[in-house]
């Protein structure tokens, strides 16, 4: 963390990307390849500096700053091996680990290297920001001035002990994997591919996740900046459906619905940006609660259903037909056996927005019981047609 940001006076290696500094990204690599201890490079009176020392020891790695080459060899033995990450490396947790096998430099060709800020080797290759070198070669350091680029000349000691040479995919660098993040809007670039590629798969094709995926990628940047943006999110999701519950002890049904609906594409969005912060985390932090916030959400929603399906809190019918519908919504959404139609058995916005339109004419309940009617009877007439055809196969 030496490097400051182009124009500022931060270390680069303090930019976030999907919310955490490059430095952590780096942290969880090292503690992934087995290291034992975390040495930082940097001033010890700047705090970022400083909570990387906290990031380390939650990990369970002692961590001490150093700020020289001579601070760098009294730390390392010869029976010591230093993985060594450059300043500002971004890279695939993945594709570093299988660099990490053995000792060796990991290195570019020297066009595409140099074309994305790496530092030459020679005619043909750049250093591509990670080795593994042998502790006795930090003595060597000794040899050179006190302020000398700690990694730059450990490279230059390694190359000339003639350790072997680890490629990396050259396509790693056009698709985002593997990239150094030297400015906020190479940080920004670097979060902005992370949060499309993860829209692509999480969005999916319907008219409520389509609308969800938009919206997450216009503001999903500025609330990955923050350290509790994907949490915001899922707390305006709840409000939502506190709303729809609101709405219902009104009794505006067809508004009580436009919440849950809302309600559900920002919980969508939450699970996006939560994608977005464990993609190529080797341990996500917390735990995902999309799958524990779509259940109350479908929990809620029967309620709504049963509730506006006319007079009375406690009509076992209407509350039966709410929860079978969506009891069968939720298993058609993995197993039903035509798989073309389960992303829309998923989409409750859609759904929502039917629940809605029908609630004008008090009738949530009866749709509810047409629907959970209409995915039984597909999902018998589907499974006897299979049923039949592999028996035919089996005879034949």
């Amino acid at each position: 963390m030496l490097e400051l940001v182009e124009g500022g006076d931060r270390p680069s290696a303090a930019l976030r990307v999907a919310g955490e500094p490059v430095a952590r990204h780096q942290l969880e690599i090292a503690a992934a390849a087995g290291a034992r201890r975390i040495l930082v490079l940097g001033d010890p009176g700047d705090d970022r500096v400083e909570m990387m020392l906290g990031a380390a020891r939650v990990a369970g790695l002692p961590a001490k700053i150093i700020q020289d080459a001579p601070a760098l060899c009294a730390e390392v033995t010869a029976a010591d091996e230093l993985l060594v990450f450059g300043d500002s490396l971004m890279a695939d947790a993945t594709l570093a680990l299988d660099l990490c096998s053995g000792r060796g430099v990991a290195t570019l060709p020297v066009e595409q290297g140099l074309a994305a800020g790496f530092e030459r080797i020679d005619a043909e290759y750049a250093w591509a920001g990670i080795m593994i070198v042998p502790g006795s070669l930090a003595e060597r350091l000794r040899e050179l001035p006190r302020d000398c680029d700690i990694a730059s000349s450990l490279l230059r000691i390694a190359l000339m002990t003639r350790l072997q040479a680890h490629p990396v995919d050259v396509a790693a660098l056009s698709d985002g994997r593997w990239n150094l993040i030297r400015s906020e809007g190479d940080a920004q670039a670097a979060e902005k591919r992370r949060l499309d590629s993860t829209i692509a798969e999480a969005s999916g094709q319907t008219v409520g996740t389509r609308i969800a995926g938009h919206a997450a990628q216009q503001f999903g940047s500025r609330l990955l900046e923050q350290d509790h943006g994907d949490m915001l999110v899922g707390a305006v999701g709840l409000l939502l459906a506190g709303c729809a519950l609101a709405a219902t002890g009104f009794q505006l049904g067809w508004l009580a619905f436009l919440f849950m609906g809302l309600s559900w594409m920002v919980l969508r969005g939450h699970r996006v940006l939560q994608a977005v912060r464990r993609q190529s985390r080797m341990r996500p932090r917390g735990r995902d609660m999309g799958p524990v916030l779509f259940l109350a959400f479908d929990c809620l929603l029967v309620a709504v259903i049963a509730v506006n399906g006319g007079p009375g809190l406690a009509r076992p019918p209407a509350w039966f037909a709410a929860l079978m519908a969506v009891a069968l919504l939720r298993l058609a959404t993995h197993e039903f056996p035509y798989a073309p139609i389960r992303p829309w058995l998923d989409d409750r916005f859609l759904l929502c927005l039917a629940l809605a339109i029908s609630a004008i004419w008090a009738a949530p309940v009866t749709l509810s019981m047409l629907l959970a009617g209409a995915i039984a009877l597909g999902w018998i007439v589907l499974t006897f047609q299979t049923g039949t055809g592999r028996t035919k196969l089996t005879r034949l």
